[in-house]
């Protein structure tokens, strides 16, 4: 079952929308879901994101990590990620973990060079997470074979899941050359949730290694860089989640525990939807 989210104030500025901290945040808890968990709660965060590690993933730590959901009254937004198409591919176990967890969705990317053997596979996870009311999103980045919305689009239109979606990251909106006007033309049902962040108008370099980079550690909290944010925000009905992926070595940095971290972007993740 779906928890509910945490009970939160709502202002005019925040309309309503639920904002969940991705678990890209905090990279060196890959290993400790159910710490990450825990510092979200703690930071006041109403929903967050479950990073699913397929080496050191037990049922302990789906118990764990569901006891720290109800301690804190979290929702589990989504979970990540299935790498398909490559050795580290763990999309059934990861499902049955999120429907144990009542996570409403989970992310997918591709090793597929051929959009039929991406098709195949992501059709499989769909039917796999339909009957927990579980959404499979393909997200699109410039470094793998899904670069565009349009590679996703065109993977989706291969299949019929009900369940299947396109998970959007503004960064990777901008760095796959997708512009905002493609965004807004597609059938919103198709995103469930999206993932915002900032960063710097280019990346250091446009090479696959740099833009891996550029994605890792250079994003910023939204409003303190020159991506286009607020464009990006009203695209999306306020029903739409928003997970904050704010992948940042300097974040990391200057804030090394991760419930201060979590403060600290909550704050200006709240600073920035008001503005």
């Amino acid at each position: 079952m779906v928890r509910p989210s945490k009970p939160e104030p709502t202002t005019s500025g925040e309309r309503t929308r639920l904002i969940s901290i991705a678990a890209g945040v905090t990279p060196e808890l890959a290993e400790d879901p159910a710490t990450f968990v825990d510092a979200a709660g703690h930071a006041g965060w109403p929903a967050t994101g479950i990073w699913y590690d397929p080496a050191s993933w037990t049922d302990k730590t789906t118990a764990e990590i569901r006891r720290r959901l109800d301690d804190h009254g979290l929702l589990a937004l989504d979970m990540e990620v299935v790498r398909m198409g490559s050795d580290a591919d763990c999309g059934e176990a990861l499902i049955d973990a999120a429907a144990e967890l009542g996570v409403r969705n989970i992310l997918a990317i591709s090793h597929f060079e051929d959009p039929a053997r991406t098709a195949t596979r992501f059709a499989e996870l769909c039917e796999r997470g339909a009957s927990a009311g579980i959404r499979v999103c393909l997200e699109f980045m410039r470094f793998t074979p899904v670069r565009t919305l349009a590679d996703a689009l065109d993977v989706l239109s291969r299949i019929n899941q009900p369940n299947a979606g396109i998970l959007v990251d503004l960064l990777h909106v901008v760095r796959s050359g997708t512009t905002l006007d493609a965004l807004d033309a597609a059938d919103a049902s198709l995103f469930p949730y999206v993932q915002w962040c900032d960063g710097p108008a280019e990346p250091r370099g446009w090479d696959r290694r740099e833009i891996i980079t550029d994605a890792l550690d250079d994003r910023s909290a939204p409003g303190d860089g020159d991506l286009p944010v607020n464009e990006f925000e009203r695209l999306f009905d306020a029903s739409v989640p928003f997970s904050l992926e704010v992948r940042s070595l300097a974040l990391r940095d200057r804030f090394p525990d991760p419930v201060e971290r979590a403060q600290h972007l909550l704050s200006l993740t709240r600073s920035a939807l008001q503005s």
